[in-house]
């Protein structure tokens, strides 16, 4: 008893800086699992972009490989965010033989068309855009007419149909192909919304984008049918020098 009496102030001691020394052990290696937590998450999340990334790119090659017309894949450099200027930038202009007025889609529907080429990116004016009109034909029964841009919302609409227009909601909209610009049948909007007033002479029918503007990273291109028979005659020519 007199031993253990001696010792106690010792072994507190011990018993104290041992107590603390785990503690601070246990603080960091707490420290360190987080850290190692958020790094995983990080990468988890990385990860799941690569997947959406990949998610995209593997339905524009299958749009690619079913259409009929030929296609360039391109990516989205930036979007500009100007209420009255509805636009994007890709990364193709002159070195890749871009025009302007060549269709850009998606692996769902007509995004915009190019409107400036320069050297190496181009300028893409959306559909939303107040300066875009796109032919187009309502798929279920074959009615014509010319889409235009709100702009702003980020909506689309059928101008100058009459009240009567044989129209409803749910209705999709396509290209019609007569402006030989846009290949016919890719799909450009749905119709959400049907306002007919009586003392106005036409109604107002609003639409909603079909593909993904501001969502996807990657798009395609389309090849004017003009410029593919150019390049087929093109060849056909030097085959024959």
């Amino acid at each position: 008893p007199f031993h253990a009496v001696l010792n106690s102030p010792s072994d507190l001691y011990n018993f104290t800086k041992t107590y603390f020394s785990n503690q601070s052990h246990l603080i960091h290696e707490n420290e360190t699992l987080k850290l190692n937590i958020d790094t995983l998450k990080a990468d988890l999340q990385r990860l799941d972009f690569i997947d959406q990334e990949n998610n995209q790119l593997k339905n524009l090659l299958e749009v690619k490989n079913t259409r009929k017309f030929k296609t360039e894949a391109v990516s989205i450099i930036y979007s500009r965010f100007d209420p009255f200027s509805q636009k994007i930038i890709i990364d193709g202009g002159q070195n890749r033989d871009f025009q302007a007025g060549q269709p850009v889609i998606d692996a769902l529907g007509l995004v915009g068309q190019i409107s400036s080429v320069y050297p190496e990116t181009s300028e893409v004016t959306l559909t939303i855009d107040k300066r875009m009109s796109v032919p187009i034909q309502v798929q279920r029964n074959g009615l014509r007419a010319i889409t235009n841009g709100n702009g702003q919302n980020e909506t689309i609409s059928l101008s100058y149909l009459p009240n009567s227009v044989d129209v409803i909601q749910g209705d999709v909209l396509k290209t019609s192909g007569i402006d030989a610009i846009y290949p016919e049948g890719i799909a450009v909007a749905e119709v959400i919304e049907i306002q007919n007033d009586p003392k106005m002479p036409f109604a107002k029918i609003i639409c909603k984008p079909i593909s993904a503007i501001r969502n996807h990273s990657h798009l395609l291109v389309v090849t004017p049918v003009n410029k593919i028979a150019n390049n087929i005659t093109t060849i056909k020519n030097d085959q024959k020098k």
